[in-house]
């Protein structure tokens, strides 16, 4: 049995980064014109998701007839770069991650054309016998780094739990 501690489902990473960067991109409450890139931002403004250390591997249960039940998580961090001159934008950079990260846990969000938009499950991944079973935030929107020509890097991190099943 590999060691727990450092276990990394690669495939899961795989597939989780594409079905996660595809699902971040359908939220509704994308300023027009932006589209969330995958471990990438701009120099002066963008929104970017990273994945912070692949797919760990929480838990790997085997029975008596090679059935393999894993659980693993995938935590990660969505980055919104920019350069906001007042207090009410910065607000509003943090209430847009802080409806992002409602929306991934299936809550209902009302933005700001008074729409509530909630998610109605997870997509498939495309790799084996894996399921996205919850998308959790581990802290609210906050200032992450604050640089001398006024752009700041504003952050919310997330994990993604989900299930994988096989036969060996």
């Amino acid at each position: 049995m590999a060691d727990l501690k450092t276990a990394i489902d690669i495939d899961g990473s795989e597939a989780v980064s594409k079905a996660l960067l595809d699902l971040l991109n359908k939220f509704p409450g994308i300023p027009d014109g932006a589209s969330i890139k995958f471990a990438s931002l701009d120099t002066a403004s963008g929104i970017g998701f990273f994945p912070t250390s692949g797919a760990v591997l929480l838990s790997n249960k085997e029975d008596i007839t090679g059935h393999v039940k894993q659980v693993c998580l995938y935590p990660f961090n969505v980055i919104y770069r920019a350069a906001p001159k007042s207090e009410s934008q910065k607000l509003r950079i943090m209430e847009f991650l802080d409806l992002l990260g409602k929306w991934l846990e299936l809550q209902p969000v009302v933005l700001a054309d008074d729409t509530e938009y909630k998610l109605d499950g997870y997509p498939d991944l495309q790799s084996g016998n894996r399921v996205i079973k919850s998308v959790y935030r581990t802290n609210a929107g906050h200032l992450n780094a604050a640089y001398d020509d006024g752009i700041e890097d504003w952050m919310l991190s997330a994990t993604l739990r989900y299930e994988n099943e096989y036969n060996k």
